[in-house]
């Protein structure tokens, strides 16, 4: 277990982390700058808090009441580097076995060989990292860090420096190797979809602090905040103004009485793939209908995107998504829309100061 309750000031914002990790893997998911990165460092020992306490496995690893600031060579933290940091004067076998530090020589020697073997590294241990390709390189980067048996896995946008047609098969490996880890991991991604695969559990952040967390499932079927709706992907949100029963979207053009009376929100979101034609909902299901008019369509990979408004106002449009095949077959376009109550997501913002 991992407990991390820190803060740390920064330039334009503070970091104030406050996040419990079990066993297993935990996403932290926000924008750039959001204080993502700034975490794993902390933890790893590479920055200081100001003040808090980091500890793992009962192990103290840092408390700046009692001044403990344990150096990062003596946290067992594996930490895997965007651009990997292999060292380019060394060959693939001495960079696994620098990783295997507490070890006598001939353990380094046998951890290499045999880390070597489990990452498919083995006919390249005598080579030096300009010689490796990108997957190859992280292979090697994870070998080393697993040479030394860490307490806790960090990740830092580890398929951030690969092309496109090698993360497919390096997730894989990835899936693979989280399954033998039975220990806390720390995943960093900007790609949603990369961590609904890879991840048990999210924790959001947003301006240096963990916003919301949970369970993945949980978190992105209902994300409670604004930036938690964004950054799993939500594209329609709009503040929302509560009078008596009703809601209204003024952005939108619609109001409507929610199922179950509530008053923890001032936004409202619905993901464009969950927009349908009003004819092809009960009437029961429905919050509310409106009125459109395309104010442009747009050809994606799998999908076509229509930016859609309430017909005769110049109002903010509306992304709808749906699978190119349902496109093709709507030769009729409907005369309105439909959001359902299920779908849509209650959502609060904090006031900044």
């Amino acid at each position: 277990m991992l407990v991390c309750n820190i803060n740390k000031k920064l330039k334009g914002f503070s970091l104030d982390v406050n996040i419990e990790v079990a066993p297993g893997v935990t996403a932290l998911l926000g924008a750039s700058g959001s204080g993502k990165s700034m975490t794993l460092r902390c933890i790893a020992g590479i920055s200081k808090p100001d003040r808090g306490h980091i500890e793992l496995d009962g192990v103290v690893l840092f408390d700046s009441e009692k001044k403990i600031n344990l150096p990062p060579q003596k946290r067992n933290t594996g930490f895997l580097f965007q651009d990997y940091a292999l060292f380019p004067n060394m060959t693939v076998r001495q960079n696994i076995m620098t990783g295997a530090k507490h070890k006598t020589a001939h353990e380094r020697q046998a951890a290499a060989e045999e880390m070597a073997e489990t990452f498919h590294i083995t006919p390249h241990l005598n080579k030096h990292p300009h010689q490796l390709s990108g997957g190859e390189k992280q292979r090697c980067a994870l070998a080393r860090i697993f040479a030394g048996s860490p307490d806790i896995l960090m990740l830092d946008e580890p398929f951030g420096a690969l092309d496109s047609h090698l993360r497919w098969a390096l997730e894989l490996e990835l899936v693979e190797l989280f399954k033998r880890f039975n220990k806390p991991i720390l995943y960093v991604s900007h790609n949603r979809g990369e961590i609904y695969r890879l991840c048990d559990n999210v924790v959001i952040m947003n301006g240096g602090k963990n916003e919301a967390e949970g369970g993945k499932w949980e978190i992105f079927k209902n994300p409670q905040t604004v930036q938690s709706a964004r950054v799993t992907g939500c594209k329609n949100i709009a503040p929302a103004v509560i009078m008596g029963k009703q809601v209204s979207v003024p952005d939108w053009g619609i109001e409507f009485e929610p199922v179950e009376r509530r008053d923890d929100f001032n936004f409202i979101g619905i993901r464009a793939n969950h927009i349908i034609p009003a004819v092809n909902a009960k009437k029961e299901d429905i919050a509310a209908t409106f009125p459109f008019e395309i104010v442009s369509e747009i050809e994606d990979t799998f999908t076509y995107i229509l930016m859609v408004r309430r017909r005769g106002t110049d109002l903010p449009p509306i992304r709808w998504e749906m699978p190119k095949k349902k496109r093709t077959e709507l030769t009729d376009m409907p005369q309105e829309l439909a959001f359902l109550h299920e779908h849509i997501l209650f959502l609060r913002q904090e006031k900044r100061q």
